[in-house]
Parts: C-alpha cells; structure tokens; sequence
C-alpha cells in the first residue's frame, strides 16, 4: 500500500542516520537541528550535520548564539568522515557529542549534547515533553522517497519540547541555563532552493516553532518549484504540554510585510502570520519584533535569501466560540531561490 500524508509517532527509523542515502554525493544533507530558548533571554541553534553540502559532504557542526546585550555569533567546524561515530540517536564529531535514549517504541525520552567549537562550550541534559512527529504513514517518514533513483526528501520534529539544563561558557564565562529545546531531523539529496528557474523541492517557504505557556506549535509551508507544480508541503501540530491538541495539512503561513535588513542589505519578515484548521478547532498567530538569527544568500546565489529569527508569538485558539490567548517565542525563518523574489535592493 502506497504511503499516505498523516501526522504518526516518529519511530527508531527516523532517529537513525540514514547511511545507505548520500554516498558519494557531496550535495547530500543530513542533520540533526536544535533550537533552545533559554533563561535570561539566550537562544541557542545547533546544527549537527552527517553530511553538509558546503563542506563536501563531510560532517560539521554549527552554533548560532544570541545573548542580551549582543550581537549574533555563528561559529563552525568541519570533521573528517572517520571523525564522525553515529550512534542509534545522535553520535558523536571528535569530541562533540549528542547522545539521546529511546523508549521501547523508538521514541525519544531524553537526550544530552556536550559541544566546544570556537569560543563556545555548551553543555545541555533534556528530558521530551512532546512526543516527535512524522508526517506520512512511510517507514522511514520520508516526505518523497524514489528507491529507483535513491532519492529522498525528510523533514520531521524528533522532540517538538524538551526541558533542559546545563551551562555555556562562552568568552571564557559560564552561566548556568534551563528553558526548553526543539530537536528536529532533516534531509534531501534533491535542491532545497537554487537558481532561477531550476527544479527545487524548496522553491519558497516558511518553517517554525513557538512556545506560548503549556502550548508548542510546529509547522511549515514549503512550496516545491514550478517543474514540480508549485506544490505545498503544510504540516501543523499544536500541543498542550505533551498531548497533540490540533494537526492538520489545512495550514497556512504568509509574509505580511518585509523590510531591507541595515545590517546585511537584505530582505528579511518583519510581520508573519499563520493560520490553522483543524475540524472545530482554528489556530492562529502573528510573529512580530523579530531578532535576526542568521541571514545569508543561499549557496552565493544572488537573490537566493535566507533569514532565521527570534520573534514574539501572539496566538489564539478558537473552539466551539471560546478563545484561549496565548503570548510566547518562535524561532522562524523565511527562504526562497533565486528568481522567486526580484526586489532585493541592487
């Protein structure tokens, strides 16, 4: 039976590192990423690639830091393949670790990170609060998969919310943190945006998470390029601590307005808005006063944009005439190929 869009429990199957995928293609991209919204207005992005396009092909780790009081700090390493030990939920890169559990289902109970890259040290211990989520009824929860060709496209949460702990050091000073993370998984061996006018799995799109109270949100409003329909990929899960309370394919997301960045010169949201429908049920949220998190064109293509940021998160649930506000973070971004977005000053 053909595999069918539907929101399942992700199992070991998603967790593994897909070894039999990327083998001598060095436009492969493999990883594990992670957002923690910490105490004290600290935000942290991980990314821990077993195979990352820009190095080869090769694993890599990257930090994203934002701190009070300071500017955006991106920090990198590339490892050699013999330097990279997968392990049944995470692995290791030289001396960096991320080493997660399971339960009997496959599913993730916990998981720790130790990393030291650059001037950066963390150190995080996490227990899952919300469960992870695939988004079709395949094993593994590939969103487009051709065994023939042995292409694949993946994208799902792996801890939606977990709870965390632990210290970064940074500029030789330590500071205790908690708050709460958001691991997810993702790979494609097909572009994820390009230049003008190519075949794209990722033409134009939208991604994100917020935390509001006792509620998390995910979701993502990817559009495949033209030789692909301009098609839409658009999961959403709303959870009330760890209990999925809405998830649906019935989802929207829209850029309201934009703004030239000062910093950067380019284009970046300023107002995002997304809508959700879920039988009785209507979420939906505005994104506002955004911090930028990490912006770039992509693969050096003029006029292909990236922008990742920190935004305050309005929100609103509507069932059978009763509304629960809500008010809280998202970590966001904002991306398009080259062509699809011809304004950028010159």
């Amino acid at each position: 039976m053909a595999a069918q869009r539907a929101f399942r429990n992700v199992t070991r199957e998603e967790v593994a590192w897909r070894l039999e995928l990327g083998k001598d293609d060095p436009d492969y991209v493999e990883l594990m990423w992670l957002d923690a919204e910490l105490e004290g207005g600290w935000q942290v992005g991980i990314g821990w690639y077993r195979s990352r396009p820009h190095d080869g092909g090769r694993p890599a780790i990257t930090v994203n830091l934002l701190r009070p009081g300071h500017g955006f700090v991106e920090v990198h390493e590339t490892f050699e393949p013999a330097d990279f030990e997968p392990g049944e939920f995470g692995g290791r890169w030289g001396q960096n670790e991320l080493v997660g559990r399971l339960d009997d289902a496959g599913r993730p109970l916990s998981f720790r990170l130790s990393v030291a890259i650059g001037d950066i040290a963390i150190s995080l211990d996490a227990e899952v609060v919300a469960p992870g989520v695939k988004f079709t009824t395949a094993v593994p929860g590939f969103s487009h998969f051709r065994p023939d060709s042995g292409t694949a496209i993946g994208w799902w949460p792996l801890a939606p919310r977990a709870d965390a702990t632990g210290e970064i050091t940074v500029d030789g000073q330590t500071v205790a943190v908690r708050g709460r993370i958001h691991l997810e998984k993702q790979l494609s061996s097909l572009p994820l945006a390009g230049a003008a006018g190519a075949a794209s799995a990722q033409s134009i799109w939208t991604w994100g998470h917020f935390s509001a109270g006792d509620y998390t949100g995910i979701w993502t409003d990817s559009a495949a390029s033209a030789q692909l329909g301009y098609r839409h990929f658009t999961p959403f899960v709303l959870y009330k601590g760890g209990d999925p309370v809405m998830s649906t394919f019935a989802f929207a997301s829209a850029v309201e307005r934009f703004t030239v960045d000062a910093d950067s010169g380019l284009p970046r949201p300023v107002v995002v808005t997304i809508r959700a429908v879920d039988g009785e049920r209507e979420f939906f949220a505005r994104l506002l006063d955004g911090r930028v998190s990490d912006q770039f064109e992509l693969n050096g293509q003029r006029g292909a944009f990236y922008c990742r940021q920190v935004s305050r998160c309005e929100g609103e649930l509507r069932h059978w005439g009763a509304t629960t506000r809500m008010e809280g973070s998202a970590v966001h971004e904002w991306g398009t190929q080259a062509g699809n977005f011809p304004f950028a000053p010159a």
